[in-house]
């Protein structure tokens, strides 16, 4: 399988396929499959996806980052949010490929499980997380990560980073979700991490904290 380890978690029909420093996730319904992501190092993500599960799949990015797209050219139709696509573009990877935009609230119905669009921009404009309410789970991409979360570089925003980190308090502290299933790090997370990451961005933005350089 090259560079792709796979790793179950059991009692959420979730494959996480670790590259390394990054992972694409793999959220099994009953009559669909979703991929969301597509590595770091180029591998044969469709024939370790397909030796998981012959279901119907789909395939969505979390953002455009290019430990996010090393394999997007497996699959033919990509969702994204709509404000990711131009930046998409701009890599060099979406030639060939169908590009359908998403915005807040579009459901992927997987069949006995629906994930839901959370637009989260900060991270880049047109970053999404998919809210797994039915199983308590948000799938984060980079924008909730226990460990760095980069905010330098094009398409990052500060205030609007912590914007999108205040709405998935509030999804949080409601009990729509309660683990974290990030792009980084430590999986899965206790999203109760969301509170520091809010203290954490406005005391960087306040001059309490000093950004550390990667």
């Amino acid at each position: 399988m090259g560079a792709t380890k796979v790793v179950r978690y059991e009692h959420d029909r979730v494959y996480a396929l670790e590259q390394s420093m990054v992972r694409s996730l793999l959220i099994i319904g009953d009559e669909r499959a979703l991929l969301f992501d597509a590595g770091v190092e180029e591998d044969d993500l469709m024939g370790i996806v397909r030796g998981l599960t012959d279901l119907p799949l789909v395939f969505c990015l979390s953002h455009s980052d290019r430990d996010h797209i090393a394999n997007v050219s497996q699959f033919g139709t990509i969702y994204l949010h709509k404000d990711e696509e131009e930046r998409f573009r701009k890599t060099g990877k979406a030639e060939g490929l169908e590009l359908v935009t998403v915005e807040e609230g579009h459901v992927f119905d997987l069949g006995g499980r629906s994930l839901r669009v959370i637009a989260c921009p900060g991270h880049t404009p047109g970053s999404i997380s998919l809210l797994d309410a039915g199983n308590g789970i948000l799938f984060s991409g980079d924008t909730v990560s226990y460990g760095p979360v980069y905010m330098f570089g094009d398409g990052r925003d500060m205030d609007a980073y912590i914007a999108t980190l205040g709405k998935l308090k509030a999804l949080y502290d409601k009990g729509d979700f309660a683990d974290v299933y990030p792009c980084h790090n430590i999986c899965p997370i206790d999203g109760a991490c969301i509170e520091e990451l809010i203290h954490c961005a406005k005391d960087l933005m306040a001059g309490v904290l000093e950004g550390v350089p990667a």
